[in-house]
């Protein structure tokens, strides 16, 4: 299990979605702590980088961008953006 933590500037990106977001952001949420390595690589040159993304919502609008500090077992939230 991993921890999920994130900065202020992230709690304004989530308080920013729109509510019917709410819910498939906690459900990524939950994805991060158990299964963190199963998103995507964010560089898709190195499949195996700690920097990874995830989308979430339906039709994918929302993704979350993510740092693996895997000694740490800990997942830092960098950026939460919506596109819908």
């Amino acid at each position: 299990m991993y921890t999920v933590d994130k900065s202020k500037q992230v709690d304004e990106q989530i308080a920013a979605l729109p509510a019917e977001a709410l819910a498939a952001f906690h459900e990524v949420t939950v994805f991060l702590q158990v299964a963190p390595w199963n998103g995507h690589s964010f560089v898709s040159a190195r499949p195996d980088a700690p920097m990874r993304t995830r989308t979430f919502g339906d039709g994918g609008y929302g993704m979350v961008t993510y740092l693996i500090v895997e000694y740490r077992r800990l997942v830092e939230i960098i950026h939460v953006t919506w596109y819908g």
